[in-house]
């Protein structure tokens, strides 16, 4: 069956948008270079349980503190490294927050036996922080002109400091029935390997300069002496920034 010049043109032009849509799911550039500022939601708990001999029996303590998000900064970027839309990168980002630690303590009384004494306090200005480095793979998807979504994974390293209540000192008064209970605040360090996952969106105002958003997920944990269980670390991170295109 021959076919006509007009039947060729019109298989061309059903075809043509086909072309066109699949040259622009290429992503073109080489790389990005990425600054973010936002914020890390979530909260943590971290809860401390401790006994030592007073008086020839036994005293506990106890302590609570919730560890929460806090604004972040993040910087990164990627660079193209296999096809068209593949780009391996890496990112730091920082967060920190101040919590509160509330004390429960239960303590022998100095005179009668089996007559325990219980003294509640609390004290602010623990810190948390997190210095993260995230290594990625991100898949680039031109989704429309000037707009790109990238999703990407890969793991974390967490670099974790928190401020926890590690000695208490009791201290009586007058009033034997009310002593009180120094607890000094102790910084552990801590460092530990997790995931991080999400999408960036970036939409570029001039072919080298743009603004973008980003949604992350990051995980990861660290055993904290004394904890009765370990502390997860990372969140949710919601972000928006610049973008610079190479």
């Amino acid at each position: 069956m021959k076919m006509t010049k007009a039947g060729i043109l019109a298989l061309c032009l059903c075809a043509a948008p086909r072309m066109v849509s699949g040259q622009t799911m290429q992503f073109t550039d080489k790389g990005y270079v990425g600054v973010n500022v936002g914020a890390q939601v979530g909260s943590h708990t971290i809860e401390t349980a401790s006994t030592f001999p007073l008086y020839d029996e036994t005293a506990s303590v106890s302590t609570s503190q919730d560890v929460k998000g806090g604004a972040f900064f993040d910087i990164g970027g990627a660079y193209r490294v296999y096809g068209k839309n593949l780009l391996a990168g890496i990112s730091y980002s920082h967060t920190s927050s101040d919590s509160t630690v509330s004390l429960n303590a239960s303590l022998p009384h100095p005179l009668f036996f089996d007559q325990p004494r219980t003294v509640t306090s609390s004290q602010s200005g623990a810190k948390h922080s997190e210095d993260v480095v995230n290594i990625f793979a991100i898949w680039m998807i031109p989704v429309a002109e000037k707009l790109d979504v990238g999703v990407f994974g890969g793991p974390s390293i967490f670099a974790v400091k928190q401020d926890t209540v590690d000695q208490v000192t009791v201290t009586e008064t007058a009033d034997l029935a009310h002593p009180t209970v120094s607890a000094p605040l102790n910084r552990v360090s801590k460092t530990t390997v997790g995931v991080n996952l999400g999408a960036d969106i970036q939409y570029m105002i001039t072919k080298r300069y743009g603004v973008g958003g980003t949604a992350r997920y990051t995980v990861g944990s660290v055993n904290i002496p004394g904890a009765k269980d370990s502390l997860t670390v990372g969140g949710f991170q919601i972000a928006v920034g610049a973008r610079v295109r190479f």
